[in-house]
């Protein structure tokens, strides 16, 4: 599948105003808490960085569903293949296990809270890191439909190539966590 897919920062005001607009006005279609380990290769666990990836590998956990995830392409394209395998529920830590003994032992952990809604055809999502750190994201798997319009729509600036890569390093340095089997299942604990 491609996903069409662009995303930017919110600050608290700008999240409490979009997320009532969104209760108001579109569907509802999930609300979660989501752990995702990236475990892509070239991760460099000293600068918090990824050297030369073209791909991102995550093992995801959104409240009851747990999948492998597969994002082929830089991380700025608006358009990347995804290719997901769905895990039964509990099967989460047994695939990080077996990731960890193919040498896929270094990565960063992601913990976040999710709203996602359908609106206007398009998948609407907005996220809370922090409680001073919001993004969201317009997705869209109708090549016709081009998130760039809703996003206008709703005065909302997507990130540039530039400020998506700062806003990945700072994210990388402040909000998320070092991977480790121990802390992944601390944090499911939550």
């Amino acid at each position: 599948m491609i996903e069409i897919e662009i995303r930017g920062k919110l600050n608290r005001k700008e999240f409490g105003k979009l997320k009532s607009f969104l209760d108001r006005k579109a569907k509802q279609k999930d609300c979660y808490k989501r752990i995702s380990v990236d475990i892509s290769p070239g991760f460099d666990p000293i600068t918090r960085t990824w050297k030369n990836s073209s791909f991102d590998l995550r093992l995801k956990k959104s409240g009851t569903t747990e999948k492998i995830s597969l994002k082929v392409g830089k991380f700025h394209l608006k358009e990347r293949e995804e290719i997901e395998v769905k895990l039964k529920e509990g099967q989460f830590l047994d695939a990080l296990k077996m990731f960890e003994t193919l040498g896929f032992d270094k990565g960063m952990i992601y913990f976040w809270e999710s709203w996602e809604y359908e609106y206007q055809g398009f998948e609407v999502k907005i996220s809370k890191y922090t409680n001073d750190y919001y993004i969201w994201e317009i997705e869209s798997d109708n090549p016709k439909k081009d998130p760039h319009d809703l996003a206008n729509t709703l005065s909302l600036k997507p990130y540039s190539e530039e400020e998506y890569r700062k806003a990945i390093d700072w994210e990388n340095q402040n909000i998320h966590k070092l991977y480790s089997l121990e802390l992944v299942k601390e944090l499911l604990r939550k």
